[in-house]
């Protein structure tokens, strides 16, 4: 169970529906809610690497109290707890999956959530890759609700496990989970001799409602097919392994962690 959970944003003004889905969220699974401000200070190269909004120093400090102040209030009086890391954007980056160990869920919107859409992709992956923590990303103005179906996009993959280990503590008992399997071969090393079989049987001995779809992606994403079935079939909840091909410099996500990194007509959830 989700008893602690994050929620982060930066010191843009776009987020006002973002931190009203967040509370409502936190409130409907009991839980409670940090909502951390993530404001990147600017140094000499911050308007080449990250853009817009804040190319002088104090037009940052100005956005980062005014943020602040205005989250405080709301957290007084919806009782959640607000911190605020402020420092160069690479230590902001080191410094997010620190803080997000000590929660059991880590929220985010989408993209259009935020006003640096770039900033907060870089802390999505380093959050999602290096946290340890499953995290979410949120569609504005979706109802929480018991989650009595799940979507899970298997490919037998470490990332993938960890995806659905985490999901299973948000799931209700008995809930309904399609293994969905996207262009699977068979293999030794991967799905076995019949993909999304031996992953369906371990859950049904846990007392959940299994179906396993293979489906053909037909020169579409992998996760266009996912979203597109779980939207069809009404799942609650996407559940995806967070990859990365690479870990020098950037982090060069995997083709659904990077398809899906803006958000979705539903919750999807990241494990790594």
């Amino acid at each position: 169970m989700a008893k602690d959970i994050l929620a982060i944003v930066d010191t843009g003004d776009a987020d006002e529906q973002f931190l009203k889905d967040a509370r409502e969220f936190a409130r409907f699974r009991e839980a409670h809610l940090t909502i951390a401000i993530l404001s990147a200070v600017p140094t000499p190269d911050y308007a080449v690497a990250y853009g817009p909004p804040y190319f002088l120093l104090a037009d940052y400090v100005e956005a980062a109290e005014e943020k602040l102040a205005k989250v405080a209030r709301i957290g007084e009086r919806d009782g959640f707890e607000v911190r605020i890391l402020s420092d160069a954007p690479e230590s902001l980056l080191d410094k997010a999956p620190v803080q997000a160990r000590y929660a059991d869920l880590i929220l985010f919107g989408q993209a259009d959530a935020y006003a640096n859409k770039h900033l907060r992709r870089r802390l999505f992956e380093n959050v999602a890759l290096s946290s340890g923590r499953p995290v979410m990303i949120l569609p504005p103005q979706w109802n929480p609700r018991p989650l009595h179906h799940l979507a899970i996009g298997w490919n037998a993959t470490r990332e993938a496990t960890r995806a659905l280990g985490d999901a299973l503590q948000l799931a209700m008992p008995g809930a309904k989970i399609d293994v969905v399997v996207v262009d699977a071969k068979s293999s030794a090393k991967g799905h076995g001799s019949e993909p999304g079989t031996d992953i369906a049987r371990n859950l049904s001995r846990h007392g959940f409602d299994v179906t396993v779809h293979g489906l053909f992606s037909k020169g579409e994403s992998e996760s266009a097919v996912l979203v597109d079935f779980a939207r069809r079939n009404r799942a609650d909840l996407l559940v995806v392994g967070a990859s990365a091909h690479s870990r020098l410099r950037e982090l060069f996500l995997g083709g659904v962690t990077h398809d899906l990194i803006n958000g979705a007509p539903l919750p999807v959830l990241f494990g790594h």
